[in-house]
């Protein structure tokens, strides 16, 4: 499901923060209609929003029992929002690549030993609750950027928003 949030404070703070040339060209392509980029609004928990952040956690990955956002629908070249659950805006990815697939359990098995790294995800729980799970997208991010606290506002529970 797409949506379009109009320009807010938020849009207007994230220019006013972004002083990387490369990241700024981004985002103002974005705006202008210049870029094939679509934005997406990634809502993570700690541990792995620092993770990425820090650049630890070099893969995000989606799990789902049905084929939601971003399933599908994030692409390389895409720009990321990234969110902290219940706070503000912290930073911004490009992907580099993505791949959305249906997975087997067995499949799961070998998604966990190919990319344990990259996924940095080390809580055996996280396995455990992901186990009946049908589809995956893992999404390649680079080009990490931090921001200050930006407020995004928010009314749904989604974890992930395509933006547009």
């Amino acid at each position: 499901m797409k949506t379009n949030i109009p320009p807010t404070v938020w849009q207007a703070m994230l220019s006013a923060t972004i002083a990387h040339p490369a990241w700024h060209e981004r985002l103002q392509a974005w705006r202008e209609g210049r870029s094939a980029a679509t934005l997406h609004l990634a809502i993570l928990r700690e541990p792995y929003l620092s993770r990425i952040l820090a650049g630890c956690k070099r893969i995000e990955s989606r799990f789902g029992r049905d084929r939601r956002a971003p399933f599908g629908q994030v692409k390389t070249g895409d720009l990321v929002l990234l969110k902290r659950a219940g706070g503000p805006l912290a930073g911004l990815a490009l992907v580099t690549d993505a791949i959305s697939r249906a997975i087997t359990p067995t499949e799961m098995d070998e998604l966990r030993a190919a990319y344990a790294a990259e996924l940095a995800i080390d809580d055996p729980q996280f396995w455990t609750l992901h186990a009946q799970d049908r589809y995956v997208t893992l999404i390649w991010l680079a080009g990490i950027y931090p921001l200050p606290a930006i407020p995004f506002p928010r009314r749904d529970r989604r974890g992930w928003v395509v933006i547009g």
